[in-house]
């Protein structure tokens, strides 16, 4: 069973993310933009970035992280888009 991945500025904030969704602990893995992925996880939550979203943050998202997913990509708070008029 794969893992799902909650992603914030520092993972710090992905793990307090996960607490405060009440999400399940051990079912979340706290990464920080720009961090290696070195696992498959099931899905993804993007957390804004509290710096602001910046170019990197799209990067590392659709260069390192989507290919690494199986299911879905979702932000808190929902509804939120990393910037991708780079994509095209």
């Amino acid at each position: 069973m794969f893992k799902n991945a909650m992603v914030a500025s520092s993972k710090r904030q992905a793990a307090a993310m996960v607490a405060w969704l009440k999400l399940d602990p051990d079912a979340w893995v706290a990464l920080a933009y720009g961090d290696p992925v070195s696992q498959v996880f099931a899905h993804a939550k993007l957390v804004r970035p509290s710096e602001g979203v910046d170019q990197a943050h799209a990067d590392w998202v659709l260069e390192k992280l989507v290919p690494n997913l199986r299911l879905t990509v979702t932000t808190v708070p929902p509804n939120w888009k990393i910037p991708q008029e780079h994509v095209g």
